[in-house]
């Protein structure tokens, strides 16, 4: 069995060598054969300089490479796009979720096209990034009744579902969210599991700002709406 595991880099330098070899020791465990894909989302730090050097002399490492920051939207759209494997699983340099934990999901494919994380806590969260959490989640159930309890941590795919989902949302806030949407309108097999949710030891946070919060309502809203009017037009 062979697995993408996707990375958005942004001025992470301090997570970076940590990072990739917990990433590295935990799939080599796992999985037959795997790839690491970073991709340095415009950084202005030494995190691009530190991705190529820990990708020498592993090929199995592969660094994309912006010359500006596109944002973790854009960012994550095009490291999903270049997985090669029959499994994807995205992550954060900060390394929120625990690779080794996806030999919990992984036998949970035997009955699912997805496998969706859902936090056992939050850990790290202030008492902002909580409410927030908490209103964007119950946007997410009231505008698109899905039965869902978590859309923004990360999932593990069967790589067909990405082949099969096109998404217009780049913010970071309602990318993913998105492609879980689409994936259960098309029918896809969506499943929940526990996992536990690591707060970052290094780095700075973007995820909360009021620039990508923005963004990423307006990104829901106007699916909301095109939705809808696609369901109408079917009715008719």
């Amino acid at each position: 069995m062979r697995i993408s595991a996707v990375f958005i880099a942004y001025n992470e330098q301090e997570s970076v060598e940590d990072t990739l070899q917990k990433s590295v020791a935990s799939l080599q465990r796992l999985f037959d054969d795997f790839e690491i894909i970073v991709v340095n989302d415009g950084s202005s730090d030494k995190t691009g300089e530190l991705l190529d050097l820990s990708a020498q002399g592993n090929s199995r490492i592969r660094i994309i490479h912006h010359k500006e920051n596109l944002g973790i939207g854009q960012a994550l759209i095009n490291g999903l796009k270049a997985a090669r494997f029959e499994l994807v699983v995205h992550n954060g340099m900060d390394y929120c979720f625990d690779l080794d934990d996806l030999a919990k999901m992984v036998p949970l494919l035997d009955g699912a096209d997805v496998v969706v994380c859902r936090r056992k806590q939050y850990a790290g969260y202030t008492k902002y990034r909580r409410l927030v959490s908490w209103v964007n989640l119950l946007l997410l159930r009231t505008l698109f009744r899905i039965n869902l309890r978590d859309l923004n941590f990360t999932q593990l795919y069967k790589k067909q579902v990405l082949d099969s989902v096109r998404v217009d949302a780049r913010s970071g806030g309602f990318l993913i969210p998105e492609i879980l949407i689409r994936a259960h309108d098309l029918g896809f097999r969506l499943r929940e599991i526990d996992i536990e949710y690591h707060a970052r030891q290094k780095g700075v946070a973007t995820a909360g700002r009021w620039k990508v919060l923005a963004q990423s309502l307006y990104d829901m809203v106007c699916f909301w709406v095109r939705r809808l009017l696609q369901k109408n037009e079917k009715k008719i």
